[in-house]
């Protein structure tokens, strides 16, 4: 099994990126998909952020309002830590159990992880092939504009509050870099999926 870490920074392209490795016959886990079964009703994590954050970080329904839960910890360093400490080790041992499913299925496999904060949070460091999206800084307001979830003023704030792309190409096996059509971030991602497929056969 070949574990590979997809990263880069917030409207890089890493989703795109993550459904055409797939394509291509890569296992892929999205840690925030991973992170929304950790903050399920009910579980651990989830009743450990309401006794945390109280009952205005929730829809009425009883899910996470994961935006508003954002914007308690978006400024608040301390908060964020509180939230990271509730939400890693579940969010950890899920990905450990999908990846035991996977060795189980497939045990050659290359499995991609697209991680957010997988430098920052050291992940990097048990994967065999670290990928780095890259993007503009205009380029990525442009796409989390269009998307509809943030004004110009809170998409510029949340990429400036990461870690800057510079560094994270300091940990980059490889680069896929997100400038033009779609069609070209396939072939690009195709390139690089290859590539670690051939690493993997020596």
């Amino acid at each position: 099994m070949i574990l590979v870490g997809l990263t880069g920074g917030i409207g890089s392209g890493k989703s795109t990126v993550l459904r055409v490795f797939k394509k291509l016959g890569a296992e892929v886990i999205d840690a925030d998909r991973v992170a929304r079964m950790a903050v399920a009703p009910g579980a651990p994590a989830w009743r450990r952020i309401r006794e945390r954050f109280g009952l205005g970080v929730f829809h009425k329904n009883g899910r996470l309002n994961r935006k508003k839960l954002a914007g308690v910890v978006f400024c608040d360093k301390k908060a964020l830590a509180d939230l990271n400490a509730i939400v890693h080790p579940p969010v950890f041992a899920i990905e450990k159990q999908m990846l035991a499913d996977i060795a189980r299925r497939r045990k050659n496999a290359v499995v991609v992880i697209a991680v957010p904060l997988l430098i920052e949070t050291g992940s990097h460091k048990w994967k065999d092939v670290v990928v780095v999206v890259a993007s503009t800084e205009e380029e990525q307001l442009e796409r989390l504009c269009k998307s509809g979830k943030f004004t110009r003023a809170e998409a510029l704030a949340r990429i400036r509050a990461q870690m800057p792309l510079s560094k994270k190409l300091r940990h980059a096996d490889h680069v896929i870099e997100n400038h033009g059509t779609l069609a070209e971030l396939r072939r690009a991602t195709a390139e690089v999926y290859r590539a670690i497929v051939r690493q993997g056969r020596k």
